[in-house]
């Protein structure tokens, strides 16, 4: 009796390690795209949270629509864009607060919304 591996089982065991090794690669690459997304998710609600701050401290008569970049706001943070709405004249105003980056696919966004009234 021979013992021993033919050349057909050497190539079938190959072809389903190599599969299975593809497939946790690719699972490994979803999940590092996913954790990137949610790190640039979390920095857009922080610069959007900084600019409803410095927001707050200025008086309804200062408030303005402007676009900037978030370089403006934090040195060497660059590639989002800040976004600020207002319904002046109405009182109280709706201030809208849009920082969007490109991201995968395209653009995404987040939105923070206040009410500033005139006191």
């Amino acid at each position: 009796m021979k013992r021993g591996f033919t050349l057909l089982e050497v190539l079938i065991t190959l072809v389903v390690i190599t599969g299975g090794m593809m497939a946790l690669l690719m699972a490994f690459s979803l999940v590092t795209g996913a954790s990137r997304g949610a790190e640039e998710e979390g920095i857009a609600v922080n610069i959007a949270a900084a600019k409803m701050e410095e927001l707050y401290n200025t008086s309804y008569a200062d408030l303005v629509d402007s676009t900037s970049d978030s370089s403006a706001m934090f040195s060497g943070l660059s590639g989002y864009t800040v976004k600020v709405t207002t319904t002046k004249p109405e009182d109280p105003a709706r201030v809208t607060v849009t920082v969007s980056w490109p991201a995968k696919g395209g653009t995404a966004s987040v939105e923070l919304i206040t009410l500033k009234a005139d006191y």
